[in-house]
């Protein structure tokens, strides 16, 4: 269950990950496009330095590999959130309760008084429908996807 909530918590890194990759990906590819090749990029500061022909070919299998990990960050956010909607359909009647809770407790990041006033529960029964939900989402194999997560953040 502990696997479970690192790959939920991760679902907002993933997010970053992505955006932060296609970055990557367009400062080579302008580098490329203008002769000169992007350095680390630092928030804020873009450097710069002259580069030979071979550099070309590096920088464009380099650019390939960000874009395909931000797809693949794309996907992992899509099956996490497939899942946690999945949750809706476990059981009739606290499913739309569980698949809300997990969705506003690990993607949105909210406190327990918060989620328990914005859905009317208690903490109790809060606490019931989360751990329900972390159960059902260990067993359709959400925690599989950990060490994936981990090597695109």
């Amino acid at each position: 269950m502990e696997q479970v909530e690192r790959v939920l918590y991760s679902y907002r890194s993933l997010k970053r990950a992505s955006k932060r990759l296609r970055r990557r990906a367009c400062t080579i590819n302008d580098g490329v496009k203008s002769g000169y090749k992007a350095a680390d990029v630092i928030p804020g500061r873009l450097s710069a330095v002259a580069y030979g022909g071979g550099q070309i070919e590096r920088n464009a299998i380099r650019n390939d590999d960000l874009i395909r990990r931000a797809n693949r960050a794309d996907e992992l956010r899509k099956i996490i959130q497939g899942d946690v909607d999945e949750l809706k359909n476990e059981n009739p009647e606290t499913g739309g309760e569980m698949s809300k809770v997990i969705e506003l407790k690990y993607l949105k990041k909210y406190k327990n008084d918060k989620i328990e006033f914005e859905l009317a529960i208690s903490d109790a029964t809060l606490h019931r429908r989360r751990v329900k939900a972390l159960d059902i989402l260990e067993k359709n194999g959400l925690h599989l996807l950990y060490g994936e997560i981990m090597s695109i953040i």
